[in-house]
């Protein structure tokens, strides 16, 4: 079974649990810590991965990690998929969650690329001009690419806006080479 189908399988089931108990804000917030830490702490998945440690005894150590700072429900989240042998999975099923529980608060996420570091203001108005388009709240991500070499791309779903001096100059050869200007 592919990743992702595991992965969209117990975060849809994660996310029909808690939608029910009317609870996607703070399961999101829960289990994005959870994944936070996952993946800061690579000795962690390492006891997670190896095979010769018993599923009770990696039980025992997530517990022990997350049971003061998570509910109930997220901790059991995380046993299930550790007793059903799909711990390698935990980070992309709660990415699936986080996902479907964003969509269905009106929340999109969008992926900001710029050639260089962008200040608070910049990336405040950005997000504002982007909830003023969209009409929903919009979780920004800023990645800096230097290949794009000044401007920004904005990543919406599945909407790309490319406002790059790259893509530009791209244009501008092509433009160049159907008119014969250059060769």
């Amino acid at each position: 079974m592919s990743i992702e189908i595991v992965a969209d399988k117990y975060g849809s089931a994660m996310f029909e649990l808690v939608q029910e108990q009317n609870n996607l804000e703070l399961m999101e917030e829960q289990l994005g810590y959870v994944a936070s830490v996952m993946a800061e702490e690579s000795e962690l998945r390492s006891f997670l991965e190896n095979p010769i440690v018993t599923e009770d005894a990696k039980i025992k150590l997530v517990g022990s990690i997350f049971e003061s700072s998570i509910d109930k429900v997220a901790l059991h989240f995380i046993y299930v998929m550790i007793k059903r042998g799909r711990h390698r999975y935990i980070a992309q099923a709660i990415a699936a969650f986080i996902q479907k529980s964003r969509e269905a608060r009106g929340i999109l996420d969008a992926t900001v690329t710029v050639a260089e570091p962008i200040t608070a203001d910049v990336e405040a108005s950005v997000q504002a001009k982007l909830r003023e388009v969209t009409g929903k709240d919009v979780i920004l991500s800023v990645r800096q690419d230097p290949s794009i070499m000044g401007g920004i791309v904005i990543q919406l779903g599945d909407k790309r806006i490319d406002g790059s001096v790259s893509r530009r100059l791209q244009e501008l050869e092509k433009s160049l080479l159907r008119t014969n200007s250059i060769r």
